[in-house]
């Protein structure tokens, strides 16, 4: 992760000071980690429930937080969107270097904003600051996507001229998180309970329009937010 070197310019043009105890983060996985067996078949159709989460949203300036293979971003511009990302990495070639923690961007900057399996990756007591940023960039809508892992199994429903329905049913893994170079925490885990996950959300000043678990899906956990 890169510390900011010029200054945040926020609303009316204040700078925006970053606080003093704030480290900056280091990288935990490098560019060539989403090469190969990365982009495997449930990954791919996450791609696409995210892209069309934030389409959904009805904004038209959206800021990807996280861009890993690039992927979504490539779908939500082929829908017509105005993309810009943010990454640490400056090998994935992202439209901002910075940190998502003190963005160098204005306040209400997009009308959506994505940022997917990318919060675990800082420890649990930066999360509740991390949406207080997150609130003041958007607009309107932030889509949080968490790991949310579970054993189970997957239920498809094919019925012509219709979309596919498809249902994922599964069990918790009752386990406390332990850090592992990745994720400090995840979802559902011992200790963080999607109540706790919900009660700091609102507490950000967020509305929580929608959640649910993509199809397909027995490891993501989306979360709609609006800006109260």
């Amino acid at each position: 992760m890169s510390s900011m070197s010029a200054p945040l310019i926020g609303a009316e043009g204040r700078a925006i000071s970053e606080p003093a105890a704030k480290k900056p983060a280091a990288l935990q996985v490098h560019a060539d980690h989403y090469l190969g067996d990365y982009l495997n078949l449930p990954r791919m159709m996450t791609y696409w429930y995210q892209a069309k989460a934030v389409r959904d949203c009805g904004g038209r300036s959206v800021l990807e937080i996280g861009i890993g293979m690039g992927l979504t971003s490539w779908i939500m511009t082929r829908w017509g969107l105005e993309v810009s990302t943010l990454d640490l990495d400056a090998e994935l070639s992202p439209t901002c270097i910075g940190d998502l923690r003190a963005m160098p961007f204005a306040d209400g900057s997009f009308d959506t904003i994505l940022i997917a399996e990318v919060l675990e990756h800082l420890p649990f007591n930066q999360f509740a600051a991390s949406l207080a940023e997150l609130r003041r960039v958007c607009r309107r809508n932030v889509i949080v996507t968490l790991p949310c892992p579970l054993v189970g199994f997957h239920v498809g429903i094919n019925v012509p001229l219709l979309e596919p329905i498809f249902l994922s049913m599964g069990f918790r893994q009752y386990s406390k998180p332990r850090f592992d170079g990745q994720h400090y925490w995840e979802l559902d885990r011992l200790g963080y309970p999607k109540r706790r996950i919900r009660k700091e959300m609102r507490a950000a000043g967020f509305e929580i329009e929608r959640e649910f678990r993509p199809g397909l899906s027995l490891y993501n956990y989306f979360f709609v937010l609006r800006r109260g």
